[in-house]
């Protein structure tokens, strides 16, 4: 059990002691390579530590564990009880340069399917300073990243995020981590979008004369990491589009792109955004589409309302609006105009309450539309000035310039 690990003496085997060092660093060229056999390194790791003791690189092994018993199980409980499992070993080990590494991998792949993702988010950045003190660089870009990440998703002013995004392309450019640069251009060049025409920055400037191939603009990163079979950073790219796509009302391709991320979902907190925006977007297909077999969409769409109906068990906070504007969608697409109503309108306060002002944005545009199918003119102008609003206050102008275009 945890607490029978808890108390498990220190390994001082040398042999073993190498084997679990060599564990531990196999397991991040698998999470690149080949991820299906992670989980079994970690259940060995966990064995092992059981059986000899634990050391430092016992923690990793409790920690990829708790990744796999949520991306292959589906047990949000047991991702999180392992999660923190790992945290204690710093103090228990007498080792307190470890805590940082894994407050990181806690944060980018554990935390929020528990706390708020606000929360995580400012750890995040706490921890990349805590990295570089004790000398972890790749680490310490590993949680720059990802805080950059969960600073859109929580809803973040965009322009603090781009101020961000760009500080870290100039301390990843510092300190050589080319990899974990390519991913970050393609997430700044996300945010710039969302900015609008205002914005003349190109993410993809600190690449010059840096890789033996010229990297101008994201078509160039995506044919990089194709041909250098880099998935992480592909996978990085059709999030991003599937995002922009949704957002931006190109149905098609983002219902192209959600596709295309399905091929290797190994990242949870944008696995999750992929549920959502895949949701979504079924959904508007399933109404658009209603003469042209839309079982298919609303297959889609009802999976990802599964998902976030568990993931809304584990946190109200960050998964009940979404589920709740799902739930709308849903209930538009099949006819149940009642039910749909009172969705839209619980997902636009659940939103507010927790502070995902551009979530307010999206599910008051949505009960705009449709407000509009109902030929409620009045209520619709008031949904689309209250996402006008919420997409002002995000920073988001060129969704503001999107609404204005259509004349609302």
């Amino acid at each position: 059990s945890q607490q029978d690990l808890l108390k498990t003496p220190r390994l001082t085997d040398k042999r073993m002691l190498w084997t679990m060092r060599f564990m531990h660093k196999f397991m991040k060229y698998l999470f690149s390579t080949s991820v299906s056999v992670l989980p079994l390194v970690a259940c060995r790791m966990i064995r092992m530590s059981s059986e000899n003791g634990c050391s430092c690189d016992s923690a990793m092994g409790f920690h990829a564990y708790g990744w796999a018993a949520h991306n292959i199980l589906q047990d949000v409980e047991e991702a999180y009880k392992w999660g923190k499992l790992s945290l204690l070993f710093p103090e228990i080990l007498n080792s307190p340069a470890l805590l940082p590494k894994l407050t990181c991998y806690f944060h980018s792949f554990t935390s929020f399917f528990k706390e708020p993702i606000q929360a995580s988010c400012d750890a995040l950045c706490k921890t990349h300073q805590d990295l570089l003190m004790v000398g972890d660089v790749q680490e310490a870009f590993i949680a720059s990243f990802n805080h950059c990440r969960q600073m859109l998703f929580a809803g973040i002013d965009l322009d603090a995020v781009d101020k961000h995004c760009a500080s870290t392309t100039l301390e990843m450019t510092k300190f050589a981590q080319v990899h974990g640069n390519l991913s970050n251009s393609s997430h700044h060049l996300l945010i710039l979008k969302l900015i609008g025409s205002n914005s003349t920055k190109n993410p993809f400037e600190a690449f010059k004369g840096v890789l033996t191939e010229e990297i101008r603009n994201e078509d160039d990163l995506l044919q990089h990491a194709v041909s250098t079979g880099e998935s992480g950073i592909l996978q990085a790219i059709r999030f991003n589009r599937l995002f922009l796509a949704y957002w931006f009302k190109r149905y098609e391709e983002a219902a192209e792109m959600a596709a295309l991320y399905k091929t290797r979902t190994v990242m949870p907190l944008t696995d999750i955004y992929h549920a959502f925006y895949e949701g979504l977007t079924a959904f508007h297909f399933a109404r658009e589409l209603s003469k042209e077999n839309p079982k298919k969409w609303f297959q889609l769409g009802g999976k990802s309302l599964s998902c976030f109906k568990t993931w809304a068990m584990h946190s109200t906070w960050n998964w009940s609006n979404k589920l709740l504007l799902l739930e709308a969608e849903y209930y538009f697409s099949i006819g149940e105009m009642e039910k749909a109503e009172e969705k839209y309108e619980l997902a636009i306060l659940s939103a507010r309450r927790h502070r995902f002002v551009h979530e307010e944005g999206l599910a008051n545009e949505l009960s705009s539309a449709f407000h509009t199918a109902n030929s409620n003119i009045d209520k619709a102008k008031s949904c689309i000035s209250e996402a006008r609003t919420c997409y002002e206050k995000w920073g988001a102008a060129a969704l503001v310039e999107l609404i204005d275009s259509h004349g609302n």
